[in-house]
């Protein structure tokens, strides 16, 4: 079992790790000469800070970038809306952060680099053939052109994706007419440097986001037919115009100008390639879902395909594909709405404010927004079971042990993980669990009786079956034991052998 990455991004780099830990021989190529030096995407929500827990970096990604505590959204000079993350609840990370992508992926080289893991810079996919058996991948250096035989081949090489080019696949969209330009660096400014601020104008857009070190992303639209050839002036008079509070660039700025596009591939997935983050899809900034949404498809697909694309219908590749196409379609469909709300004049405005009031006053937006921004209220498509507060096809809500750790860090494993949920009152429940999985065929899966832990509205001893992504994949009552007892045993047979 082998498989080669092409992308070396933070999605390329996850899908790699998740891999070399599973002790899935993995080659990575990228055909730029060294690590892009630019800050591009920079925002980390819970889920995705979730994920890098799993690979072991969540703590040093925390601790090189800004805590975001809340958004605030302005309209007419008047700030209309403040979401904020306190009503965050069910995870271990309840706030975003803020971290220029240059320093996310020099973090996850460095977890690549302890696993044996190598970027090869400055290799070039040029082709590929397939059949049931593997992947024979061309590629090409500056000195010569060589083959590569593998298993897998994994398509995370950005939008322009060279893999999904190969395939043949659709890239269906449209292009938003506004430019975008932003400007990272020193900023003069009243505005809270741990919180985003968004300032919406019928003329366009302008956010400013803090980053570490005390800077700050001031980024902008602008019409299609404004002269850029002056970035850094362009910024600064769009920034003076629509904020009503100073916001003024200081000093050395980086800077950067691009257009924005919103499409998603036909499949990702054709036999034994498979495309995740931008060569999947891309779409506005707005919300800063990009970089989040590659990051759990790379998550949701490397444990996969160690268990060589077998097993429960939740570990195959067919149920990943449509998953990840739900997941994008939804993620296309928020941030198109968030984008043209940006810039709405009229009787639209005046709605669009009169919706946030509503949901200020009421609480609603804070309850609803932040969790959907940070896809914790997501449900993955097919026939759920509930329990409480926990449904099939949703994220395992986190929360204390009264040991000292959390739900969440029985899925450090790498493996799936069924959790036994059992009322501190229940002596005689939690025994029956412990006979239960001493004879269980529980090969391949992590096993947890759990007494004291997070109230998730049980009525009965539950036993929860864990997928390695942290997606609730079954929910069994304790006394159902022939049926948890099914289902163990077929994730046993297809646990991956080294």
């Amino acid at each position: 079992m082998s498989a080669l990455v092409v992308g070396a991004g933070p999605v390329g780099l996850t899908a790699a790790i998740e891999l070399l830990r599973r002790d899935v021989p993995v080659r990575i190529v990228d055909r730029v000469d060294r690590p892009h030096p630019h800050s591009k995407s920079i925002v980390l929500w819970p889920r995705a800070l979730e994920a890098f827990a799993r690979l072991g970096v969540a703590d040093e990604i925390v601790e090189r970038g800004v805590r975001m505590s809340a958004q605030n959204y302005y309209s007419g000079g008047r700030r209309t809306l403040r979401l904020g993350f306190g009503k965050v609840t069910g995870t271990s990370y309840p706030f975003a952060v803020s971290l220029p992508q240059q320093e996310t992926e020099e973090v996850l080289r460095g977890a690549l680099g302890r696993l044996g893991g190598k970027i090869e810079f400055g290799v070039r996919l040029t082709g590929f053939a397939q059949d049931e058996h593997g992947v024979r991948a061309e590629l090409a250096d500056s000195h010569a052109a060589f083959t590569h035989d593998t298993d897998w081949l994994i398509g995370a090489d950005g939008s322009r994706s060279t893999v999904r080019e190969h395939l043949g696949v659709p890239f269906e969209g449209a292009t938003y007419p506004q430019q975008f330009l932003l400007a990272d660096g020193e900023c003069d400014t009243p505005l809270a440097h741990d919180e985003a601020h968004y300032f919406m104008t019928p003329k366009g857009v302008l956010v400013v986001v803090g980053l570490p070190g005390g800077l700050y992303r001031v980024f902008v639209s602008v019409a299609p037919n404004v002269d850029t050839s002056d970035p850094l002036a362009v910024i600064q008079a769009a920034a003076t115009e629509r904020s009503p509070v100073p916001v003024r660039l200081v000093g050395d700025q980086r800077t950067g100008l691009f257009q924005v596009q919103r499409r998603l591939a036909g499949r990702l997935r054709q036999g034994r390639v498979l495309l995740v983050g931008d060569a999947a899809h891309i779409h506005s900034p707005a919300g800063a879902q990009g970089l989040n949404t590659g990051i759990e498809d790379a998550s949701a697909l490397a444990w996969r395909i160690a268990r060589g694309g077998r097993g429960p219908a939740a570990a195959s590749l067919e149920r990943w594909e449509r998953e990840r196409l739900y997941v994008a379609e939804r993620v296309v469909a928020d941030t198109d709405r968030q984008t043209r709300m940006w810039t709405l004049s009229g009787w639209r405005r005046t709605a669009r404010d009169l919706g946030f009031a509503v949901g200020r006053l009421t609480g609603v937006t804070d309850r609803v927004v932040p969790a959907r921004q940070a896809q914790l209220d997501l449900v993955l498509p097919g026939a759920p079971d509930r329990a409480g507060d926990l449904r099939t096809g949703a994220r395992l809500p986190d929360g204390p042990l009264p040991d000292g750790s959390t739900l969440h860090d029985t899925l450090r494993s790498g493996g799936p993980a069924l959790l036994v949920l059992v009322g501190t009152g229940a002596p005689a429940a939690a025994e029956q669990a412990r006979r239960f999985l001493a004879a269980a065929p529980t090969g391949g899966v992590h096993t947890r009786v759990v007494t004291g832990g997070p109230k998730l509205g049980l009525r009965e001893p539950t036993a929860v079956l864990v997928r390695p992504d942290g997606v609730i994949d079954l929910i069994v009552p304790l006394a159902d034991e022939p049926r948890l007892t099914a289902a163990l045993r077929e994730w046993a047979a297809t646990a991956p052998t080294p």
